[in-house]
């Protein structure tokens, strides 16, 4: 399904271009940060659920999609610079965060250290277990981690055919919306002729680096907005997910958590209605008195 939006270029605080994107609507404004590694277009299977209700904005994080790709500015406090920035674009005083996976982590910083500015945050499958630390992932330095993904952050594929190819028998379930995404997906040409990824390996290491020692407790104790976690049931760590998730929601004025049966990581390509009637129920059962903080 195509889905109409008016592009826009977007000046960063330090001259970083960001491209965002206004799909319309005329409800509250509902921001969408995608995954790492990924796009906007990511949000597509869902945006037509959600798209009469909401004002709805997105954008290529920095690195990724068809914004600019520095060598610089992958902090937490850059990705809350790029956000504030395409806020003030849109002309948007305040919006709903909706992040997953590393877009979670992009909207929980933002929403810890701008709280004047969001109503909510949905968190789908990010920010919502440390990568070490007490109860952590690993217990391995950053060094030994990312040596686990030598070759694997940047791999060479010989043709964009053998980059679709690859997705279709690694990526699953596979479906028509992966399909599509895939499809529509534009991989970069490297310098040695080889096919791929828009976001280089080198950046994807900044921002690995950059999660890798965070302890997202800590960005939780700041944040005054509602929250809405949605933890992916077929996750492995999704017992971890949802203890980390208990310890998170102590202190939060308003949080629910809602778990999508069989949902992945990337549930918006399997789950599309079920995330949107998910977020949309959240909205509407926050309490008057949560709302008034707008």
């Amino acid at each position: 399904m195509d889905i109409p939006f008016d592009q826009h270029k977007i000046h960063s605080h330090d001259g970083t271009m960001l491209t965002g994107y206004d799909y319309g609507g005329l409800g509250d404004p509902l921001i969408l940060i995608h995954h790492l590694g990924g796009t906007v277009k990511a949000w597509n299977p869902v945006i037509p659920f959600l798209r009469d209700h909401y004002r709805i904005i997105s954008y290529d994080l920095r690195g990724h999609g068809k914004s600019d790709q520095p060598d610089y500015g992958y902090s937490f406090e850059d990705t809350t610079k790029d956000l504030e920035s395409v806020m003030n674009h849109f002309e948007i005083e305040k919006a709903h965060l909706v992040g997953s996976s590393y877009g979670c982590m992009v909207g929980l910083y933002f929403t810890a250290m701008r709280q004047d500015r969001v109503l909510s945050l949905a968190n789908i499958d990010g920010a919502i277990i440390n990568d070490t630390g007490e109860n952590g992932l690993n217990d391995e330095t950053l060094e030994e981690h990312l040596a686990k993904f030598e070759g694997q952050l940047d791999p060479d594929y010989e043709s964009i055919e053998e980059f679709q190819q690859v997705y279709r028998e690694q990526w699953l379930p596979w479906n028509k919306e992966r399909a599509n995404y895939v499809a529509e997906y534009e991989p970069r040409m490297k310098e040695n002729g080889k096919v791929g990824n828009i976001t280089t390996g080198q950046t994807m290491q900044k921002i690995i680096s950059e999660i890798y020692y965070i302890d997202f407790l800590t960005w939780y104790k700041k944040v005054q907005s509602p929250v809405l976690f949605l933890p992916a049931e077929k996750e492995g760590h999704f017992q971890q997910s949802l203890k980390f998730i208990g310890q998170a929601k102590v202190g939060l004025p308003y949080s629910e958590t809602v778990i999508i049966p069989n949902s992945t990581h990337l549930m918006m390509f399997d789950h599309a209605k079920e995330l949107a009637a998910a977020i949309l129920k959240f909205h509407s059962e926050i309490p008057v008195s949560e709302r008034s903080l707008r």
